[in-house]
């Protein structure tokens, strides 16, 4: 009853003012990007959100046209996955994990109604992305409390609850749409999102945000050189390349990050002591590295966060390290389904990589690299936000670059 109430209520709503379609879309992308930026609890509703989409048949019919392969054999790796793991360790807390990772069904049928519903959206993400790092801006260069910081080449973000990485991903990510929005639409106006998030990811980000300004940098600029098929753009941009590089090492934080993560390989014991950033990273992998070979087979989700946070106790008892996961995603699934069953994420990643590329969607396959490399240092998966971003700017780019967007929806 419940459920043809709901779906009599939304197909009833006239598609006028506030509650069209394409007003709609602006109001979700906006309660998403709020949740995302300053509140987890909206985050998680809207995350789910696209669940009451999909009761209204129309939306239901197109969605699953758009994302029925993908969707096959991504829900078959997450439900055979998250078995194994419950098989392992049968506990509520697995469960609550699988949810989360399920949610990429809501989160996509509410990206794909957002992106079809509105030509605003990009535009309306490439400003919020410059709006979201005008606190940053103004703190690290006004605030004096920050010298510390400066010192190690860190940054200080105040939106994301300071989560760092996650910050970058997301700046990352706008600048991936700006490209799009720059090459395949040919909006000359997006060439100034493009300097302004690159500029911000070499100067004011962590290593996660100079990771993916290189990749989109060279990979969109082999596309725009192809186009150009003239030598001399290719030698300019070059140059302009490097000439880029040395204004960037000109800039204080830029040099005191890479001398800082130069004096923490070299003087790993002191920066074990002091808690430095890759070599707790260090510390934790190595522990997850003896318990996945004690294991072969795998701990389970919970017992294996246990397990991890007792070994780093062991291994390191002087250390106030006390992390449950891997600063590693291949290690996390290696640790918690075993050899086997944790390399089947691994195995999709690459599939999607296979099909991304053979299909032309370069961008979109960009995007999905970067997440892949990130988690080489994170467990970017694993947490609200790295969820969020991964899937949401994947299903974005996605769409835009293979056309899917043009299958609108009817109410």
């Amino acid at each position: 009853m419940w459920r043809k109430a709901v779906t009599s209520l939304l197909i009833g709503m006239k598609p006028s003012g506030l509650f069209s379609p394409r007003y709609l879309s602006i109001i979700l992308a906006a309660l998403l990007v709020t949740g995302l930026l300053f509140s987890r609890a909206l985050l998680s509703i809207m995350m789910a959100s696209g669940l009451l989409l999909l009761l209204i048949p129309s939306v239901r019919q197109v969605f699953a046209a758009v994302f029925k392969r993908p969707l096959i054999f991504l829900l078959t790796g997450i439900i055979l996955f998250y078995a194994w793991l419950f098989f392992l360790d049968p506990q509520r807390y697995t469960l609550e994990r699988m949810a989360l990772h399920l949610g990429v069904i809501s989160l996509l049928c509410l990206l794909h109604f957002i992106a079809a519903s509105s030509d605003r959206l990009l535009p309306f993400i490439l400003i919020a992305g410059v709006l979201s790092t005008l606190p940053t801006v103004y703190d690290m260069i006004m605030h004096k409390g920050l010298a510390a910081l400066y010192e190690k080449g860190q940054a200080a973000y105040t939106l994301m609850q300071g989560d760092h990485q996650r910050f970058s991903i997301w700046i990352s990510g706008c600048l991936g749409l700006a490209w799009y929005y720059w090459l395949m639409e040919h909006k000359k106006q997006a060439l100034w999102f493009v300097l302004y998030f690159t500029a911000f990811l070499v100067l004011l980000s962590v290593r996660t945000g100079w990771l993916f300004a290189g990749l989109v940098t060279a990979g969109g600029g082999i596309i725009y050189l192809q186009r150009q098929q003239k030598r001399i753009y290719w030698i300019r941009s070059i140059l302009g390349v490097i000439l880029i590089m040395a204004i960037a090492y000109s800039v204080p934080f830029v040099r005191n990050k890479i001398h800082y993560m130069q004096w923490e390989w070299s003087e790993r014991k002191a920066a074990e002591k002091s808690a430095g950033s890759d070599a707790v990273r260090r510390m934790v992998n190595e522990s997850a590295v003896e318990l996945i070979r004690e294991n072969p087979m795998g701990l389970g989700e919970g017992k294996a966060a246990l397990a991890l946070k007792e070994r780093i106790k062991v291994n390191y008892p002087d250390a106030a390290v006390r992390f449950q996961w891997p600063f590693n995603q291949y290690l996390k699934w290696w640790l918690s389904a075993g050899w086997v069953m944790g390399t089947l994420p691994f195995l999709l990643v690459l599939y999607l990589l296979y099909r991304l590329y053979f299909t032309r969607n370069y961008l979109t396959g960009i995007w999905v690299l970067f997440i892949a490399l990130t988690g080489f240092y994170e467990s970017t998966l694993e947490m609200q936000y790295g969820f969020f971003l991964g899937v949401f700017f994947t299903g974005l780019l996605y769409l835009y670059e293979s056309g899917l967007v043009k299958k609108t929806v009817k109410w």
